[in-house]
């Protein structure tokens, strides 16, 4: 368009003299841009009707789906289900204005120092806690047990032993008894002498049926000289010399079920001096260890024992230097052990009823450390004197299931005043559940008190 008008303002001059044949020519190309214009409108006006159609078309679309699910979502059914999550909710703020109140208090109750350092005397004549003696009383628990210690022999020396074992001497002759005295002998088939080493009596035979049988009786014997040629047996039968030629001789007999032992002569082990004094201390020792330990075994559980409270004494000592096919010894020890215990609640109990008398009669121990002297016993009477260093903290006791149902439906200002009643309280913390609840439930089961 630009172009064209300058082209207008300056006329070209056609060779035939005439004027304006260029302007016909711009005529012509100014409508045919009008008519390029309204071509291009018209397009431009359907495709913006088309656009603007297909426009309202997704319009209608859309909002006939909104209304679709508007439908859907208020149909019956979901009336009914907001009527249940209406209902639930109202059981929920129910059951939390209901059921869910809780309140907790903690309790720290005032307490007070008290020492006891005093000497004590627990004995087994005291039937109860004596405040005023300070006495407790006591038991004395004691065991007696012996054995048999072997222990090599370092010795040597020329030694003759002779044999020894037991015999059973048998009676068939007739129902009287007979005495036989110690050194009696009795004879091996092959000769070998055996003689008893104590008195004995042999019983009378019994008559069954008109039978006569025999009695019977174990003894000891020994052979009638050393060496290991009397180590023999068992012998099915021993007769008696003292009875050769008499009615006596062969009713009257012995047997051997085991053989006989400790016959021998030549050099052997045997203890030294050393060797019974090093014996007896190790005896005493271990039987000590054993008597005690047994004896702690017996003794209740509750019972206290302080340092020197025991006592172990040996009763009966014997050494045989005989020594054995391995040249051992033995030591016989029998010993007894003793104790003088007292129950530790007694000794609290009178600690605790002593500081009640200074304190008030309400107070109670909370806790404490103990410690004891060195007792100084009397086995023979049966007690024992000790000293204690007693440290421990007093309170008042508070009835928790009588505080709980006294503060039952209080507000903080009525739980307070409550509260503040109490001498033997020293601090309280009090804290509700849920964060609206402001006073105390009116279900004991939901109040929680922690003393501490």
């Amino acid at each position: 368009m630009v172009d064209i008008v300058r082209s207008a303002s300056n006329p070209v001059t056609h060779p035939d003299g005439r004027y304006g044949a260029k302007r016909v020519e711009n005529k012509s190309a100014q409508e045919d841009f009008k008519d390029l214009d309204k071509k291009i409108g018209k397009q431009l006006e359907k495709k913006i009707e088309r656009f603007e159609k297909k426009e309202e078309e997704q319009f209608q679309k859309e909002a006939g789906s909104k209304e679709i699910k508007k439908k859907k979502r208020f149909s019956p059914r979901t009336y009914a289900l907001l009527g249940l999550f209406l209902i639930l909710s109202g059981g929920v703020v129910y059951s939390a204005i209901e059921f869910l109140p809780k309140a907790k208090i903690q309790i720290t109750a005032k307490k007070t120092d008290w020492n006891y350092v005093e000497a004590v005397i627990a004995a087994k004549d005291i039937a109860a806690v004596d405040i005023s003696q300070k006495q407790i009383p006591a038991e004395v628990f004691s065991v007696k047990k012996n054995f048999n210690f072997s222990f090599a022999a370092t010795g040597k020396k020329q030694i003759e032993k002779k044999a020894g074992g037991k015999i059973i001497v048998y009676n068939s002759f007739s129902s009287d008894s007979q005495p036989l005295v110690s050194g009696t002998r009795f004879q091996s088939p092959d000769g070998k002498i055996f003689k008893l080493t104590e008195k004995i009596i042999v019983p009378g035979a019994q008559v069954v049926e008109g039978k006569i049988v025999s009695s019977n009786i174990e003894a000891t014997v020994i052979a009638d000289q050393p060496g290991s040629q009397y180590n023999i047996g068992p012998i099915s039968r021993f007769s008696i010399p003292g009875f050769q030629g008499t009615p006596k001789e062969r009713v009257f007999y012995a047997e051997s079920k085991e053989a006989m032992k400790g016959g021998f002569i030549g050099e052997a082990a045997y203890p030294t001096d050393e060797d019974i004094k090093k014996s007896k201390e190790k005896a005493e020792k271990d039987l000590k260890d054993y008597v005690d330990s047994y004896l702690s075994l017996q003794i209740p559980p509750e019972f206290k024992f302080i340092d020197a409270s025991r006592q172990f004494n040996i009763i009966k000592e014997e050494v045989n230097s005989n020594t054995d096919e391995k040249g051992n010894f033995t030591v016989f020890a029998e010993g007894e052990s003793s104790v003088i215990g007292f129950r530790e609640a007694d000794l609290i109990s009178l600690i605790e009823k002593t500081a009640q008398s200074n304190l008030g009669a309400n107070f109670k121990i909370k806790n404490y450390q103990l410690e004891y002297g060195v007792g100084r016993p009397d086995f023979k009477k049966g007690k024992i004197s000790f000293a204690v260093d007693f440290k421990g903290v007093f309170e008042e006791p508070i009835d928790i299931e009588l505080f709980k149902q006294k503060i039952l439906n209080k507000d903080e200002k009525e739980l307070k005043i409550f509260i503040s009643s109490f001498s033997n309280i020293q601090k309280t913390t009090v804290s509700f559940w849920p964060f609206w609840v402001k006073k105390t439930p009116d279900n004991i089961k939901r109040i929680t008190v922690e003393k501490l």
